[in-house]
């Protein structure tokens, strides 16, 4: 067999991508599609939920915080997992959980039965979030990964696009509760998919096979390895990572910023259109919104994707200065958005539009900076730290910290009429987005300046779980135990004896 033919080929030159890699990219992509699209949809039903259960905003609100609150914790949990045990099996997992939750969640009689659901189905939507992109990693060489990762990522916007446009048009023909039957039967099948097609890479293996070294969970036990001290160690190693530290709290200020445009430009725009005197209904607001995300998600990603490439050639900081740019773009453009809808609404829509094109160019680009600077035993977990800070620090508050200081500005204007003063308010409170997302280019420019070195070290850093040997010494053995990195890089220096055994590459876990 030709090199490069099989998954998770251990030898970097002549591998090939072919079939066996992008049909479970193709299966990844609309796992990723279908996540965002039920995770709007109860944006795109609100209206009917609030009636229905006679919902106050906040309650209505928290329909969302429970489940990006479940999906940020599980996060970590299945990242954890990801990098010890088979990775497609816990995706499939985890879509059966979310498909069957999200069915439920149709029939639900009470407030609370749907918020419980709701909380279930971030359970199930965990899964894939955290471990997707590792196996892509995995299967694809870096050279050619930005631009799968980038594939993968489209779905992100289409997918919410098409959660508002899908759950508003549903839930006006039919009812809410068959918005919500929408994705289960699709969700189910690619559940089957998943365990029949998409494989579990060599972790490293599209990298270099030396850096792969997988463990089982017998050997762990065997070692006297304590999972959660091993959990904090190994989140600790990814947050001394400067580079990876700064590109998570870049993209929580990204998260941040997106959270807050999604739940209130669409207010934002009914309110400054009638000060424009082309006033929009709420639901023309929400369609062009959706149309708009689902367009710049189409040119932004791929175009990311094309920028790395390219530039590359000339820094190997391209995907952090993509990154930088691109939000310092953000910053500008939506101010002129926001500045200019109540005079003219089209002039808004335009920057509108280029605002989200610079928001979505470096979503690929991070999150390859996310997995080559971490040692590939490690991408699972990385990957999922990475979304609970960008959800914990970004739109899981960002709504909020909005909503509250847009009604301490509205108080100000209270005198004014009900259009005036909520436009005047939600336009004030956009302007603290368009500060954080100078602060999120500022941390990106920092992750620029350390991310040739953190990815040099990750590429030759091996993190061992196998059992200690009893002749070490009892330092030797706890770091053994929490499964410390070691940097080859140091193997020059006195005592060359390694602190941690070498083991055969490709075992799998």
């Amino acid at each position: 067999m030709p090199p490069g033919d099989s998954v998770g080929e251990s030898t970097v030159s002549g591998y090939r991508v072919g079939m066996r890699q992008i049909l479970p990219i193709w299966i990844l992509f609309f796992i990723n599609l279908f996540n965002y699209i039920d995770r709007y949809i109860v944006s795109g039903t609100l209206d009917q939920l609030l009636d229905d259960f006679d919902l106050s905003f906040s309650q209505g609100g928290l329909l969302t915080t429970i489940f990006i609150v479940s999906y940020m914790i599980l996060s970590p949990v299945f990242g954890f997992l990801g990098d010890r045990y088979n990775r497609s099996y816990l995706i499939a997992v985890g879509l059966f959980i979310w498909a069957s939750s999200t069915f439920m969640c149709s029939y639900a009689s009470t407030y609370w039965e749907l918020l419980v659901l709701r909380g279930v189905v971030g359970i199930g939507e965990a899964s894939y979030a955290a471990l997707a992109p590792p196996i892509i990693a995995d299967l694809i060489p870096a050279a050619q990964r930005t631009f799968y990762l980038s594939f993968f990522f489209i779905g992100t916007p289409v997918g919410g696009a098409l959660g508002y446009i899908i759950g508003g048009g549903i839930s006006e023909r039919w009812g809410w509760r068959w918005a919500f039957r929408v994705s289960p039967p699709v969700v189910t099948l690619l559940a089957i998919a998943t365990l029949f097609l998409v494989p579990n890479p060599e972790r490293g293996g599209a990298d270099n096979a030396n850096a792969s070294v997988q463990l089982t969970h017998s050997q762990e036990i065997r070692a006297g390895q304590n999972p959660i001290v091993q959990l904090a160690v190994e989140t600790w190693t990814l947050l001394k990572t400067k580079s990876y530290l700064y590109t998570t709290l870049g993209f929580s200020c990204l998260a941040f910023t997106v959270g807050s445009l999604t739940q209130w430009i669409p207010v934002y725009v009914v309110h400054a259109s009638d000060m424009a005197g082309t006033p929009y209904s709420n639901s023309d607001a929400n369609y062009i919104f959706g149309i708009l995300t689902c367009v710049a998600g189409f040119v932004a990603i791929p175009l990311g994707s094309v920028l790395s490439k390219f530039l590359e050639r000339y820094t190997m900081k391209a995907d952090a200065l993509i990154n930088a740019v691109g939000m310092l773009v953000t910053s500008v453009t939506l101010y002129i958005a926001i500045a200019m809808a109540p005079y003219n609404i089209l002039v808004f829509w335009v920057f509108a539009m280029i605002t989200q094109i610079a928001a979505f160019i470096g979503w690929a680009p991070n999150t390859a900076i996310i997995l080559y600077t971490t040692p590939a035993l490690m991408r699972s977990l990385a990957q999922a730290v990475n979304i609970l800070f960008s959800h914990l620090l970004g739109d899981a508050i960002s709504p909020t910290i909005q909503g509250e200081l847009s009604d301490r500005i509205k108080e100000a204007f209270k005198d004014f009429d009900i259009s005036i003063s909520t436009a005047v308010a939600l336009e004030y409170s956009f302007f603290l987005s368009s500060f954080v997302c100078v602060l999120g280019s500022v941390l990106y420019f920092m992750a620029a300046e350390n991310v040739i070195e953190d990815r040099a070290k990750a590429a030759d850093t091996v993190v061992s779980r196998r059992p200690t040997m009893a002749s070490r010494s009892r330092e030797n053995s706890m770091l053994n135990a929490s499964g410390y990195l070691r940097d080859e890089y140091n193997s020059d220096q006195e005592d060359t004896r390694p602190l941690i055994e070498p083991q055969e590459p490709g075992i799998q876990g």
